[in-house]
């Protein structure tokens, strides 16, 4: 099958694609940035089995070009700006408008499906019985309430994939994700990066301190599992019962137990966590649980990277791909 990735150079989009190529199919990338870092383990195919197209996804004309010239039987499409509030213009311009341009670009080509990397974030705050500290899981049918800038274009980008399902039979399927960490989101996503720093910093031999937060609990999924998630929405035969999947592991951890999972494969990992809710420093509620038995129905897909096999994993990424922090 052949899949092309918007966004397949980033911190989960670069796992994507290891996914699917490991897997044996064609995949395309669409990036708008030619940085490769996170793949160094694909560098020989990047230069020739895997094609690449540097664009802008908010540029329609390449978008549907790209899709023209390679015709796909499915776009995973991954792109977007996560700090949508340091720059509204671009971001709606990325995540809404490169969302509508991928969905027109892929009607006219006859592709297949797109699979929609969207965010718990379009259900806004989780409050009452799913927040602190009872952390009830959220269902699909949850009330999408967003609250922030990246939270409503998660969610406009969901409703406009849903009138092309509607409109023009495109088959439009929305991944929820639980909070995602894995190697390279220290870098590149920095404040959004709390749980990954606590396993990257100590890798470099680094001290973590981390202000506030230990009272909070939260589904945290690990990219690897991101990417299996994925490739489970693509390659799954069509057309699927429903056009929303809740990513995660159903169930919370909290920041003490990541750490003694740094611990346990750091020894000497000087971890501090200070109490209190939200580490991350939102001054929303969140965090919450994902209830994902739909995704183990419909895709046959669950979460096989706990915390204590998920932190092992993401130290051997690290020292592999040469990703580990300066000391110091």
């Amino acid at each position: 099958m052949r899949v092309l990735v918007t966004g397949g150079f980033g911190v989960n989009g670069s796992w994507v694609v290891r996914e699917l190529a490991g897997r044996g199919h064609e995949v395309v990338v669409c990036e708008n940035r030619d940085d490769r870092s996170l793949l160094p383990d694909l560098a020989d195919s990047l230069c020739g089995a895997i094609p690449v197209e540097i664009g802008d996804v908010s540029d329609a004309a390449l978008v549907h070009a790209v899709v023209d010239r390679h015709r796909p039987d499915v776009i995973v499409h991954m792109a977007a700006i996560i700090g949508a509030g340091d720059d509204p213009v671009a971001s709606v311009d990325v995540n809404v408008s490169g969302t509508t341009a991928v969905c027109e670009a892929a009607v006219r080509a006859g592709v297949g499906r797109v699979v929609y990397t969207s965010s718990r974030a379009a259900y806004g705050a989780l409050t009452g019985e799913h927040g602190h500290p009872t952390y009830v899981p959220v269902t699909e049918d949850h009330p999408r309430r967003p609250a922030g800038l990246y939270d409503v274009t998660k969610l406009c980008s969901e409703e406009i994939g849903g009138w092309y399902r509607r409109a023009r039979g495109l088959e439009f399927v929305s991944l929820r994700f639980a909070t995602i960490f894995g190697p390279g989101k220290l870098q590149r996503h920095g404040g959004f990066s709390t749980y990954s720093s606590m396993i990257e910093l100590p890798a470099a031999g680094r001290p973590v301190r981390v202000a506030r937060g230990g009272d909070e609990r939260d589904d945290v999924l690990y990219v690897a599992d991101v990417a299996t998630a994925v490739a489970a929405a693509a390659l799954t035969p069509g057309p699927l019962r429903h056009d929303a999947y809740n990513i995660g592991h159903g169930s919370t951890v909290s920041l003490h137990d990541l750490a003694d999972a740094v611990r346990a494969a750091v020894p000497g990992a000087d971890i501090e966590i200070g109490p209190g809710l939200d580490p991350m420093g939102m001054d929303a509620s969140y965090y919450g649980a994902l209830d994902s038995s739909r995704a183990a129905a419909d895709l046959g897909w669950s979460a096989q990277f706990p915390l204590s096999r998920a932190v092992p994993h993401y130290l051997d990424a690290l020292a592999r791909f040469g990703l580990v922090v300066a000391s110091g």
